[in-house]
């Protein structure tokens, strides 16, 4: 759900700009609430986060972050499988989860008067979910057809799993969130049961709250409710340091397609405030040059000056774990070839590393994260979700108004300088999705 998402340049959804003042708390359990009050209308956006996700998963147990996305649904010491939503429904509201290579989290639209209900409700399904086989024996099932439909039956979302997967020799971002089929098909509930006593613990809970509230009201609920909460210490989770590549390396992936596409994966570092603000920033401002829309560079050249593709993308997400997969990618047409488009785009590149990127296009791309970010503000799902992340991968929520300055500090030569130390061509790994025609898949 996090990485290669190709359709898009999803940083932008989390672009900030300036913030009403966030209220926190921390309760002596280790659950954190973080509320930002906006009194503009009747509603809050209610949103708990677990400092879990697929990173978190050991070799031959992946998926099991994803597979509570399912299991939180199907009832707890005092609401019967199902019943959670229903109650939120009747409130008028709605409610859904995400998971991630960094968080899980669950979030719920409501009616302001009804949040703190909605909080005493989640509390209890934190602490006392059941987790019975024949709920999980079901899900699993479910989860596994996603799978399917997802990622089995996509050519291109298979073989960006495929080149993730090859790109990093150690870092955890190279398994799929959903996870792979054949841990799947393995897992146990007394796998599922393990990792909720792991993971799903008071140290690991953070709850945002953004809407028509206030802040005192809450903070006294959720002391009564996440705040009881057994303690427990957690361990440090696994964030080891990717070795730099040795060379570029290459995948080739072979699926019933119609249309072959290249896809370029290269590591970088993500956003630690105070280590580099100026890198991180700079590397989200090319991004948004090369691929924001089909005004940027790479739609400009590589598609409509050289129809070397059908269509392109790249994508940065500056708030992880301290590295990112930078990401480019072309989907080729008819007539259109591998080996032009990776001379095409490396050209274009190197190019860009060498010289001042184009005025207009360098204010145009500030411009567009600005408005973004502006937009954003119209959204308390939005808001709430940048709020998590930033808490939950550590870089911490008290920086969200700082992000935008730094990106209207870059300059022409901080774009040049990243894209020339980063995006190298020996750095990289490519994925070449090679269609097989009138191949059916295997076990169809």
């Amino acid at each position: 759900m996090r990485k290669l998402l190709w359709i898009t340049v999803f940083f932008l959804s989390f672009a900030t700009t300036a913030q009403a003042e966030l209220q926190q708390a921390s309760f002596n359990n280790g659950v954190k609430l973080i509320v930002e009050e906006d009194h503009s209308a009747p509603v809050a956006m209610v949103q708990v986060w677990l400092k879990v996700g697929g990173r978190d998963e050991v070799p031959g147990k992946t998926g099991l972050a994803h597979v509570f996305e399912h299991m939180m649904f199907k009832g707890s010491k005092k609401l019967a499988a199902g019943e959670y939503s229903k109650i939120i429904s009747a409130m008028g509201g709605n409610d859904n989860a995400f998971t991630s290579t960094d968080y899980t989290a669950y979030f719920e639209t409501v009616p302001a008067a009804e949040v703190n209900r909605v909080l005493k409700m989640e509390a209890e399904r934190f602490a006392n979910l059941k987790l019975r086989d024949k709920d999980f024996q079901s899900e699993i099932k479910v989860i596994m057809e996603e799978r399917r439909m997802r990622t089995e039956d996509d050519a291109n979302s298979r073989m960006f799993e495929e080149l993730s997967a090859a790109s990093l020799r150690l870092h955890p971002y190279r398994n799929p969130v959903i996870g792979w089929m054949q841990d799947l098909q393995a897992l146990t509930i007394d796998d599922v049961r393990a990792f909720y006593n792991k993971h799903y613990v008071s140290a690991n809970v953070t709850v945002v709250v953004v809407g028509d509230v206030d802040f005192k009201q809450v903070k006294k609920v959720v002391g009564k409710t996440f705040g009881k909460m057994k303690k427990r210490a957690v361990e440090p989770r696994f964030n080891p340091t990717e070795p730099e590549p040795l060379g570029a390396k290459r995948v080739i992936v072979e699926l019933p397609a119609q249309l072959p596409m290249v896809a370029f994966t290269l590591p970088v570092p993500s956003w630690v405030p105070g280590q580099n603000d100026k890198e991180a920033a700079a590397l989200a401002l090319a991004t948004e040059i090369l691929a924001g829309g089909k005004s940027a560079v790479l739609h400009q050249v590589l598609v409509n000056e050289q129809r070397s593709a059908a269509g392109v993308g790249a994508g940065y997400d500056p708030f992880t774990m301290g590295l990112d997969l930078w990401y480019a990618y072309g989907a080729l047409g008819i007539g259109q070839n591998v080996a032009t488009f990776e001379t095409n785009f490396w050209a274009l590149i190197s190019d860009m590393g060498k010289h001042l990127p184009n005025a207009r296009r360098f204010a145009a791309a500030k411009r567009s994260l600005i408005a973004n970010a502006v937009f954003a503000q119209d959204s308390l799902y939005l808001r709430a979700k940048h709020i998590g992340i930033l808490e939950t991968v550590g870089i911490g929520a008290a920086q969200q108004d700082k992000w935008l300055d730094l990106i209207r500090a870059v300059k022409p030569e901080d774009v040049r300088d990243v894209i020339a130390r980063w995006l190298k061509p020996n750095r990289a790994t490519t994925g070449i999705l090679q269609p097989k025609h009138n191949v059916a898949r295997k076990g169809a």
